[in-house]
């Protein structure tokens, strides 16, 4: 009896903490998602679980405006001015106990809390992924050739038989062989499109990694911990050993090439070397293949599942959309007039092309986020008109932005059209709200590298090509509610067939 009395006394006590605690916080002005928001986490870490959190800010946003307030210090940000630029500027930190929930390894450009930190890195590497490098690198021009011969041989036999093909799963593979060969050299590229089996054992631990994220950041310590061991399991030990072996194995080469690379055929692994021997001249050669391996790994990671997810999807909509998918091959067929351009500058100038792949991306993120980062001790005001202290986690959602009704008109529609026909001023506007690859001191760096192998092999595909939907599909083509977001059904089908 006297267990329960303490209990409630403890309970009671707890809620006019809380009660009060809400009072006298800054945030008490913002709209509450829901009536616990103000005291306890439980309903935000309950979406999360559900897999609803991104779709859910949506509808949030919509209802309630763009400040929403999530959790006790968590507010959810729904606007671009006086909202995303100002909490993505070089002065917000990211959110130090989401992203180690995120990643198991830690030290690489993604995972830098501060922004200093991440500022020197980033001026290190960024260099090689610069719109003007993409566009006229040698290297990627090789590993693009030799990734789009590839990519029309299968296609070409897919034709021929009439097969179902799982496109999500071979535009991982076409970004997997691109994505490491730009790494570490032709050389060294994967060949996953005529032997799949290492995309299979990186799809297989990446899908892992997914669920241990899942529950990380659905929980909180320890409990989080305990799930992970008893709930997901460990990573697969052989597939987990091919792709350290593999890495070992490529760096090692990429290694011992170096010295002999001509800038020409340099590799992005010859660039991350150079930079950190400049910015370090004693650090030894391990301590150079470390720094490198872990770099390179997310990159390798990122471009696999993301820039994969959005290829198939671009696929998907064009199979769902005949018409624009013969203008885009009609765009697509002035390539072969003369021209003293190269391919990849003219690609980037085709605007049926572009506004498909921005549609793509505006209606297919493949990484929704959220995104936290914290207040600083200053704070700031958000929407012109909410003071938030220091310390709270205030963060956006790439859905939620791409799905905002006012610059974007029946949002759900995939209709590139919009970019089309939309005169320059609405087209500024719209393209303010695309925020696939981020914005602000932490932008991508791969958004110049992953425009140019989309168009590349979206190219390579609908000159000659066209894709149908499969009617014997019926898994479910929606997106996944979590921070990668691929198929629920795991694969996208389609058919190929060839244009005379």
């Amino acid at each position: 009896m006297l267990a329960v009395v303490v209990g409630l006394a403890l309970l009671v006590s707890w809620v006019i903490a809380s009660m009060h605690r809400n009072h006298s916080s800054g945030l008490k002005d913002i709209p509450n998602a829901h009536f616990s928001v103000p005291y306890s986490r439980l309903w935000l870490l309950s979406l999360r679980w559900r897999k609803m959190e991104n779709r859910s800010r949506i509808h949030l946003h919509r209802r309630l405006g763009p400040v929403v307030r999530i959790g006790p210090r968590d507010v959810s940000v729904n606007c671009i001015d006086n909202g995303v630029r100002t909490i993505y500027s070089s002065k917000f930190d990211k959110d130090a106990s989401f992203y180690h929930e995120l990643f198991d390894k830690t030290g690489f450009m993604v995972t830098m809390i501060g922004n200093d930190e991440h500022r020197k890195r980033k001026r290190m590497l960024s260099y090689p992924y610069s719109n003007s490098y993409i566009l006229n690198s040698q290297t990627l021009d090789s590993v693009l050739s030799r990734v789009s011969r590839r990519l029309g041989e299968g296609i070409a036999e897919w034709a021929r038989i009439g097969t179902s093909v799982d496109v999500y799963q071979q535009a991982k593979c076409c970004t997997l062989d691109v994505a490491s060969g730009w790494l570490f050299g032709r050389e060294n590229a994967t060949d996953t499109l005529r032997d799949p089996g290492f995309e299979n054992d990186l799809a297989t631990l990446a899908s892992v990694a997914s669920k241990i994220v899942s529950v990380r950041t659905s929980f909180g310590w320890p409990i989080s911990y305990f799930a992970s061991l008893i709930g997901n399991g460990e990573p697969d030990p052989d597939a987990t050993g091919r792709w350290q072996a593999w890495l070992t194995r490529v760096i090692t080469d990429s290694h011992r090439r170096h010295p002999t690379k001509s800038a020409s055929a340099a590799s992005l692994y010859d660039h991350f070397y150079d930079s950190f021997k400049a910015a370090n001249p004693d650090m030894s050669r391990n301590e150079v293949a470390s720094f490198i391996a872990v770099e390179c790994d997310d990159h390798l990671s990122a471009t696999h599942i993301g820039l994969g997810t959005l290829l198939s999807y671009t696929m998907y909509e064009l199979s769902r959309d005949p018409d624009c998918q013969r203008a885009l091959r009609k765009e697509l067929l002035t390539l072969a007039e003369p021209s003293d351009r190269s391919l990849a500058h003219r690609l980037a100038n085709l605007p049926v092309l572009d506004a498909v792949v921005t549609e793509t991306m505006r209606t297919r993120a493949p990484c929704p986020g959220p995104f936290p980062r914290v207040v600083p001790d200053s704070g700031c005001r958000l929407a012109g008109k909410f003071d938030v202290p220091g310390g709270t986690v205030v963060s956006s959602s790439a859905w939620a932005l791409h799905f905002n009704p006012v610059p974007f008109p029946a949002p759900e529609k995939w209709r590139p059209g919009r970019w089309l026909e939309a005169d320059e001023n609405t087209v500024a506007e719209m393209r303010k709200w695309i925020w696939t690859f981020g914005s602000g001191a932490r932008v991508c760096i791969g958004t110049h590298f992953s425009m140019r192998v989309m168009k590349e092999l979206l190219a390579t595909i609908y000159m000659d090509y066209e894709t149908a939907l499969d009617d014997g599909f019926t898994g479910n083509v929606e997106q996944e509610d979590a921070f990668s977001a691929a198929p629920l059904a795991g694969c996208l089908k389609l058919r190929f067939r060839r244009l005379t």
